[in-house]
């Protein structure tokens, strides 16, 4: 029987072994799927481990996404852009790392029946939400995005890293422009905050995105709500979770699993 984790700090709250084990079951597939927790300076000891124990794919979460990208020998074009894996496994004896949360939110915005070919996307946030998406975000040849941050460098850094002409940077408080989609890769749902910018780039959205999720509506999707207009479509990151988690299986497996059972017992649940 293939061997699993999701290894993370704290990670006791994780869904992923529910999910896995859903997918799992869909697909008459035996594995063993577990939580890792490793201290934060003991990241290579327990992944070694782990691997030297026969162990065959890692997912991996907070605070350990770097850490799995430098673990691994061989890394995929959307990890090198985000400096980040959340997928870590081993493949003719080499480590190899991939990142599917891009993926996955793309995948749940088709879901939602959103086609991001030629819209205008406004990003919020340039941390790891945000590079582990935007590559994903752009091959859907979106007319143009920006990334807005609250240190315009950081968003700048991204920009260059990408070099495609469809995408620039600006600071949280200068934001210009039209928009359709927002997407929120900030931390600020978390703890039921709101960003401090011009809400004033809201106006003409059809589409709020908050990669995080509530059993409530997040404070993000509130806050776009509130200064836009209620026709808007507000959908939160439960359902990236899922698809991510089932891009995870499918670079394991060979074999994608459906979402719809997981996406609605997770739903209720949540």
């Amino acid at each position: 029987m293939k061997q699993f984790a999701v290894i993370g700090n704290p990670i006791a709250h994780s869904k992923s072994p529910l999910i896995h084990q859903t997918f799992a079951k869909q697909l008459n597939i035996e594995l063993s799927y577990v939580l890792l927790e490793s201290e934060p300076d003991q990241f290579k000891q327990t992944v070694d481990k782990f691997f030297a124990s026969g162990g065959t794919g890692l997912n991996v979460t907070t605070p350990f996404k770097n850490d799995a990208y430098l673990y691994a020998s061989q890394v995929s074009s959307h990890s090198q852009i985000a400096e980040a894996a959340n997928t870590l496994y081993k493949e003719d004896n080499i480590f190899k790392a991939d990142t599917t949360d891009g993926i996955g939110l793309v995948t749940d915005l088709k879901f939602h029946n959103i086609d991001l070919k030629g819209k205008r996307i406004l990003v919020l946030g340039a941390g790891g939400a945000a590079k582990g998406a935007i590559l994903a975000l752009v091959d859907q040849s979106p007319k143009h995005i920006v990334i807005a941050n609250r240190t315009k460098q950081k968003a700048e850094q991204i920009v260059t890293a990408i070099n495609s002409n469809n995408l620039s940077a600006s600071s949280l408080d200068k934001i210009e422009g039209e928009f359709d989609v927002v997407i929120n890769s900030t931390s600020c749902s978390i703890t039921d905050d709101v960003p401090e910018m011009d809400t004033a780039c809201f106006n003409n959205i059809s589409v709020s995105y908050d990669m995080s999720y509530k059993p409530y509506q997040t404070s993000f999707n509130k806050f776009v709500l509130e200064n836009s207009n209620p026709d808007v479509k507000a959908i939160d990151g439960l359902g990236m979770l899922v698809e991510q988690a089932a891009e995870s299986f499918l670079i394991w497996h060979g074999v994608r699993p459906d979402t719809s059972q997981i996406r609605n017992l997770l739903r209720k649940a949540n």
